[in-house]
């Protein structure tokens, strides 16, 4: 009998214990025998990591002193499954649940489709039936987006190419991961500290010939924004400075300088159609939002730049010389601008 394809879940906790007590009791009831949970705890209160570790013996656990970020977190339990040999790492959200075949369906998703990496079909919760998504899109500013966000799934579904998978629910290959590491020993780049590090974890991928799919019989359901809060100042100042980062880090300059254009004109495009009197409620659930300047994030994001200017040059050298930065990526973007003024951003 042929063995089975050894799989590393890596899971981030920072300070949700009880997400991510939920999150491993529904991959307790996994149908696919070869897994092994790694749970990276970013430096939470009260003894986190420990605790969940006393309550699942099986996770292998490391514990960080501090907040490591998205990005950070994950290449450190990439990291020690890469050094261990594991075929394939997955990526989930501590806030995420899934169904006992989501593992069996993913990794046999992938390897149907001859495909390099994947995402999940993330589904909201508690609202099951809509979509919150099918894989990640790209702007030509660096943006970003949800494919398929707020949809009905009428399934079966068909495995699909993808720009990006959703770091809430990815699937790597080990083969592919190689290829685009950077800095030594990083995976997804610790620039972006947390969202749209798989954007650009994709942009690498998509320059090393990757392929990537959205496979939709392997399904979790994300209760979303519950670390950082929905449209909090912290994700829209992270997503913004980060935009900018995956244009500089990954587009020839004369590409840099045309999305730095299709940027300003998108602003003022939805800008426009938010004080339309024609315009069209969106068909979508409201979530809150805090109260925050825009100028506030547009000033902050561009001085953070300014600051790490010499940390992105050299990122980009590095990525430049091992075939990294290229025109092509181009053919990734979507420029389907009356869609997106309704589609939700990463």
């Amino acid at each position: 009998m042929t063995q089975k394809p050894l799989a590393a879940i890596i899971i981030l906790n920072w300070n949700g214990f009880d997400d991510t007590i939920e999150c491993l009791q529904s991959l307790r009831q996994l149908t696919y025998p070869q897994y092994k949970i790694v749970l990276v705890d970013n430096g939470s209160a009260h003894n986190e990591g420990r605790r969940i570790k006393e309550a699942f013996s099986e996770i292998h656990l490391i514990g960080n002193t501090t907040n490591r970020g998205f990005a950070g977190g994950c290449n450190d339990g990439i990291n020690w499954a890469m050094d261990r040999g594991f075929d394939y790492i997955i990526t989930l959200n501590n806030d995420c649940l899934v169904e006992p075949d989501w593992l069996t369906n993913l990794i046999a998703g992938l390897m149907a489709a001859g495909a390099d990496f994947g995402s999940s079909r993330i589904m909201y919760y508690p609202e099951t039936d809509l979509i919150c998504s099918d894989g990640d899109g790209l702007l030509p500013d660096g943006t970003g987006y949800v494919v398929n966000p707020l949809q009905r799934f009428e399934g079966p579904g068909e495995i699909k190419p993808i720009f990006s998978a959703c770091g809430a629910g990815a699937i790597f290959s080990r083969k592919s991961l190689e290829a685009v590491k950077i800095k030594g020993d990083q995976f997804f780049d610790e620039l972006f500290f947390a969202y749209f590090e798989d954007i650009d974890l994709g942009a690498r991928l998509h320059a090393r010939g990757c392929m990537g799919v959205c496979i939709p019989d392997a399904v979790v359901y994300h209760k979303e924004s519950k670390t950082a809060g929905p449209r909090s100042f912290f994700k829209i100042y992270q997503s913004e400075k980060n935009r900018i980062l995956v244009e500089l880090l990954n587009f020839p300059l004369w590409l840099i300088a045309l999305g730095e254009l299709y940027y300003a004109v998108r602003t003022l495009t939805r800008n426009f159609h938010k004080i339309s009197p024609n315009k069209q409620k969106p068909a979508a659930r409201l979530q809150p939002a805090k109260n925050f300047g825009p100028w506030g994030v547009l000033l902050k994001s561009r001085w953070w730049i300014i600051q790490n200017f010499s940390l992105i040059w050299r990122s980009r050298q590095e990525r430049k010389s091992k075939g990294m930065v290229s025109s092509r990526i181009r053919r990734c973007f979507c420029w389907d601008v009356e869609r997106l003024l309704s589609t939700k951003l990463v």
